[in-house]
């Protein structure tokens, strides 16, 4: 019995070692000799490419090789004025943790600056660095700083804004001459289908490109605004604002504004505004600070297929509904009614149409609009004008005519004011950043109805730009008072004047 049990150990420990050495063995591996084994296939795939494709296969590299250095990286900061208090415990005016009352009284919030930052991008468009991009991504920004494709950065700051389009212009405030321009192409020339590829800097991530069609022209998502979109499905996302759309001859024939998405990112639709746009207002601003639209003068709308029935039309237009008198319409000889098939030798198919075409034309020169009146075509010559603020405007200054010398708005204490289109009284339209009106948040929209320029004087009321320009020739060192009304509340902020 002995035996066997001392046979039955030595075997285990015997089977032990031996799969002991085993291991050992097997961990020994054998590597092949470098360059003994064949990877790949030895012939490459016998695809059929013609050679047509052979050639188009580097198209897109060359174009962004090409365009990605004129497109710049844009961080815009807004710098706000917030006030806090100096106990963060002071909650409703009930003092925590002990503290006198009357102190917690006493004690003035403090001023301090908040910053908000925010990226998109832009189009190098002068070698002295003039920058194309939209409203949106500078509009308001105290502070811009851009990065160029070669990582070089420069401070930069605002030419002009044209909210409507949604287009602005900047300038590096550097000393430069040697940046590289994109090439102005002819936005008029696209077709739907047709290449493009959209160059930005999308969440951060510079110098991305991406590449589709053009799926529509002449789009726009509001009636009240300039807009002329080129619909396209290459991928723009947050930060592509204002970059470059160029088309596969590497021309710069839109600045990417937008996105139609119900989710936040890329969903097959943006939007890029044409060159030919984009170019007209960067001019106006860059020339004289201002863009000045084209005014006709007339009250538009569309038609639908009953309205087509009802005058015996094929062909959509654009129905006049009212004629301002002695406007540019009314002197051309158009009429209610009539309905306008193109204007300066541009179809308009709808109102948005005709609404962009006038904006470019150029006040006091003449051109042909022609028109569909009682089933007959016939062509006039239009001469536009200014356009105003709105139609209602340009209705009531062409019923209650005023000086030309006289102003418009006015400019004090950091904001700009004009007077209501109903007239009779003054509102604010703007509120400079950081301004002294801005920290006593007055906002866009309030209504001035009194001012108080010095203790012995009485409060003046204000309806008019005339009545409050001579009461701003009254201030002095001593701070105002004004009085504002804001949501049929009226209150009282008061001001000193900056030196």
């Amino acid at each position: 019995m002995l035996n066997r049990k001392f046979i039955s150990v030595a075997t285990l420990l015997a089977g032990v070692l031996l799969g002991v050495g085993f291991s050992a063995v097997a961990s020994e591996r054998v590597f092949p000799k470098r360059g003994s084994v064949q990877f790949g296939a030895t012939q490459r795939p016998k695809v059929n490419v013609s050679p047509e494709f052979a050639a188009f296969s580097t198209v897109f590299a060359d174009i962004a090789e090409s365009v990605i250095p004129t497109v710049v990286s844009i961080t815009s900061t807004h710098i706000d004025t917030v006030l806090v208090r100096q106990n963060p415990f002071d909650f409703f005016g009930f003092p925590f943790f002990g503290g006198d009352p009357r102190q917690q009284q006493q004690q003035q919030p403090q001023a301090r600056e908040r910053r908000q930052s925010g990226a998109g991008s832009g189009v190098i468009v002068s070698s002295n660095g003039y920058i194309l991009t939209n409203s949106h991504v500078v509009h308001g920004a105290s502070e811009i700083r851009i990065t160029l494709h070669d990582e070089r950065e420069f401070d930069a700051e605002i030419v002009g804004v044209d909210t409507l389009a949604d287009v602005a212009v900047i300038r590096i405030t550097n000393d430069v001459n040697d940046l590289p321009v994109a090439y102005l192409g002819n936005s008029d020339e696209l077709r739907p289908g047709d290449w493009v590829m959209a160059v930005g800097n999308p969440f951060g991530l510079s110098s991305t490109v991406t590449a589709g069609i053009v799926s529509a022209l002449g789009r726009y998502t509001r009636s009240d605004q300039f807009q002329n979109f080129i619909q396209i499905d290459a991928a723009i996302n947050p930060g592509n604002s204002g970059g470059a759309l160029v088309n596969i001859r590497g021309e710069l024939i839109g600045i990417n504004t937008m996105i139609l998405t119900r989710s936040g990112g890329y969903m097959g639709i943006g939007f890029a505004i044409p060159i030919l746009q984009a170019r007209n207002i960067m001019e106006q601003l860059i020339y004289t600070g201002e863009v000045r639209r084209g005014w006709l003068g007339v009250s538009i709308a569309g038609m639908d297929q009953t309205m087509l029935d009802a005058l015996g039309l094929r062909e959509r237009g654009v129905l006049i509904n009212e004629v301002f008198e002695n406007e540019p319409a009314y002197r051309a000889g158009i009429q209610a009614g009539d309905v306008v098939m193109s204007l300066a030798g541009r179809r308009t198919t709808g109102p948005n149409d005709l609404r962009n075409i006038a904006a470019l034309l150029v006040a006091g020169e003449t051109y042909p609009i022609e028109i569909i009146r009682g089933g007959r075509r016939q062509t006039l010559n239009i001469t536009p004008t200014v356009r105003g603020e709105s139609p209602q405007v340009a209705a009531r200054n062409q019923r209650q005519r005023r000086n030309a010398d006289e102003p418009q708005t006015v400019d004090f204490m950091g904001m700009t004011v004009r007077e209501t289109d109903e007239g009779g009284a003054i509102m604010v339209s703007v509120v400079a950043p950081n301004s002294v009106s801005a920290r006593a948040n007055v906002r866009a929209g309030d209504n001035l109805l009194a001012i108080k320029t010095a203790p012995d004087r009485p409060f003046a009321q204000v309806k008019t730009l005339k009545e409050l320009n001579r009461e701003i020739g009254r201030i002095g060192a001593q701070p105002i008072v004004l009085q504002f009304s804001r949501g049929g509340q009226r209150f009282f902020v008061s001001l000193r004047p900056e030196r």
